[in-house]
């Protein structure tokens, strides 16, 4: 099943969006999970987490409170690949940076009540929703965001893509004025 929305981005189409976005995380994420409970039952391990759940819990879910994915963590492992310092193109992207930053404070202030969060935002453009857990992975953990100023006649490509294996994530310029 695929899954995405290929629209115009604006903010008449923001829940057309948030459902794209949701519809992604639920239509890959819980065929994976139930792969992992039927690998589980193997050796009777879904019995143990279900009779003592607090203690599997660890196991499967990393870190505390303070290992939640927030627009600070997304951004501060944004690295943009910038225009020259001073040109047209760059005053274009950064304002797309900025817009993307109030995107991601507005989903951490209210996207819960409309299903979204930081995370589920992270897991579109990486694939996964937690923090990297290994020291390692931590350190080589970074999102690069690139800008497309080459926007075709028909205008098919104005929504942001992603490559979730490459960590990359790749804006369009072309009709960003606002955030909305």
């Amino acid at each position: 099943l695929s899954c995405g929305y290929t629209g115009k981005m604006s903010a008449d189409m923001k829940s057309k969006i948030i459902r794209a976005i949701v519809l992604h995380s639920t239509m890959r994420v819980v065929p994976m999970l139930d792969w992992l409970r039927k690998g589980l039952q193997l050796y009777d391990l879904r019995k143990v987490m279900e009779m003592h759940p607090d203690l599997c819990l660890p196991l499967f879910v990393p870190g505390g409170k303070d290992d939640k994915v927030d627009a600070a963590f997304i951004l501060e492992n944004c690295h943009p690949v910038f225009s020259d310092k001073g040109s047209a193109k760059y005053t274009k992207e950064v304002n797309v940076m900025n817009f993307f930053q109030d995107f991601l404070q507005e989903v951490e202030d209210c996207g819960e009540a409309e299903q979204m969060t930081a995370g589920k935002v992270m897991q579109w453009m990486t694939g996964q929703r937690h923090k990297p857990i290994l020291p390692s992975d931590q350190k080589d953990f970074n999102i690069t965001v690139k800008f497309n100023h080459n926007s075709d006649t028909n205008h098919t490509v104005c929504f942001p893509t992603v490559s979730a294996c490459t960590r990359t994530i790749t804006f369009p310029t072309a009709h960003l004025k606002t955030l909305n």
